[in-house]
């Protein structure tokens, strides 16, 4: 082993091998910091610097083989003779105070192209919460400064980066399926500092897409007056299908032992569109609806509401729209008041 394989097969500059140390399944290096990287971190006066006092620093790097690889590096504090800075110097390999290199982080982010959060986690051995913080700061950087002018239709979405911890939203340019915008949370103050960078400089555009999610919508209002708001095909039918379940659960619970063998093991049927069901599915199907009124009131009611994405014009969407919610007023159903 030698200084030059450092530097080639992990990118370090300005340390010099000492060692290798084998210790319960990983692998050390032990190094120390060059005069390379004994300068004045304040001034950046070269060489003429005083040695006050050392540490040890461990870094984790790319692992060889299945082995995890770490750095130990003692490094000197530095005592500026030309303008009496004391500082520690400044590791290029290194971002900030991390405990891992830079060169780390990238294979990190490689690995994600191709792998979910947690395999990328278990295949280093490092924790989920370091893997998602480096995508996280990733993506920060690269959707930081995005060019929004000549964007007419954004998407706002939301998803669960760990099941039941954590959510990020995200926006999306639908024209060219580009992500502009990518923020921790998802609630009215993760998306707002982003609205009032959309309402500077997105002058072309002309509408937003979401679900139904009323803290976005209040937000959107507030901060893109002039913006139209639509609500995207699928929260549609998934809100359509989430009334229907909650009716079936309703009369499942209220029907006689009889009648409730009917509905019960019925939710695929009834959230499933009319013609993709086979025939021994169809007729069960229309079993069940012709038993129970308000099933196939609302079933009716979700195959309709399908044909307003084939409406021609918007005026024509417009007259189906308040056809179908005066339906769905007098109807009777709870779940579509």
């Amino acid at each position: 082993m030698s200084t030059s394989i450092l530097y080639h097969a992990f990118g370090l500059k300005g340390v010099k091998y000492n060692s290798t140390r084998y210790e319960a399944g990983v692998t050390v290096f032990e190094a120390e910091v060059t005069r390379q990287l004994e300068r004045c971190a304040q001034c950046g006066w070269p060489w003429t610097v005083r040695k006050r006092g050392c540490r040890e620093r461990q870094f984790r790097m790319p692992p060889m083989g299945k082995r995890p690889t770490f750095l130990r590096l003692r490094i000197w504090r530095v005592e500026c003779e030309r303008c009496g800075a004391l500082r520690w110097p400044k590791l290029p390999f290194v971002k900030g105070k991390a405990r891992h290199t830079i060169r780390f982080a990238q294979l990190a982010l490689d690995l994600l192209r191709w792998m979910t959060i947690s395999a990328v986690a278990e295949y280093l051995g490092v924790s989920w919460d370091l893997v998602k913080d480096l995508h996280k700061e990733h993506l920060q950087r690269k959707y930081k400064d995005c060019e929004l002018s000549e964007v007419e239709y954004l998407g706002i979405d939301e998803f669960s980066v760990r099941k039941g911890y954590s959510y990020m939203s995200i926006f999306v340019d639908l024209a060219s399926g580009r992500i502009v915008h990518a923020v921790e949370g998802k609630g009215v103050e993760a998306i707002t500092p982003f609205l009032k960078v959309v309402r500077r400089r997105a002058r072309r555009l002309k509408a937003i897409a979401m679900d139904m999610n009323t803290g976005y919508v209040a937000a959107v209002r507030e901060q893109l007056p002039g913006v139209d708001i639509v609500f995207d095909r699928y929260h549609v039918a998934a809100l359509m299908n989430k009334a229907i379940d909650d009716l079936r659960r309703e009369q499942q619970s209220r029907l006689a032992q009889q009648e409730r063998q009917m509905i019960k093991g019925s939710r695929f049927l009834l959230l499933s569109n009319y013609e993709k069901l086979e025939q021994d599915k169809l007729s069960r199907l229309r079993a069940l609806l012709e038993a129970n009124a308000p099933l196939f009131t609302i079933y009716t009611m979700k195959e309709q509401l399908r044909t307003f994405w084939e409406k021609r014009s918007m005026a024509e969407g417009l007259q189906f729209l308040q056809a179908w919610c005066q339906d769905a007023a007098s109807s009777g159903i709870r779940q579509l008041e």
